[in-house]
């Protein structure tokens, strides 16, 4: 009984501990963000030495909490939505 009490106490400081370093990013309709590159969609040419992230690209809409719809500059819409883990805010 006291190991699975103190299982469980260790178990919710550590999930406080993480939750209390996590940054929540969200972003609004119109904000540039850059796309993770992922290993599909990586050009195996340029080996491991190729670029992480590509874009920008412009959001343009929010169905849910995290899921976000982008375009790239020139208008063309990606057809499915990304979730706020593979995108990061592009500054100009």
């Amino acid at each position: 009984m006291d190991a699975e009490q103190r299982t469980a106490r260790y178990k919710n400081l550590m999930a406080r501990q993480h939750d209390a370093m996590v940054k929540p990013r969200r972003f609004g309709v119109g904000d540039l963000v850059l796309k993770r590159v992922s290993l599909a969609t990586r050009n195996p040419a340029h080996g491991k030495l190729g670029p992480n992230w590509e874009g920008p690209y412009r959001v343009i809409n929010c169905k849910r909490q995290g899921s976000y719809y982008l375009e790239a500059l020139d208008g063309r819409k990606l057809e499915h939505p990304w979730n706020v883990e593979h995108l990061r805010r592009y500054y100009q």
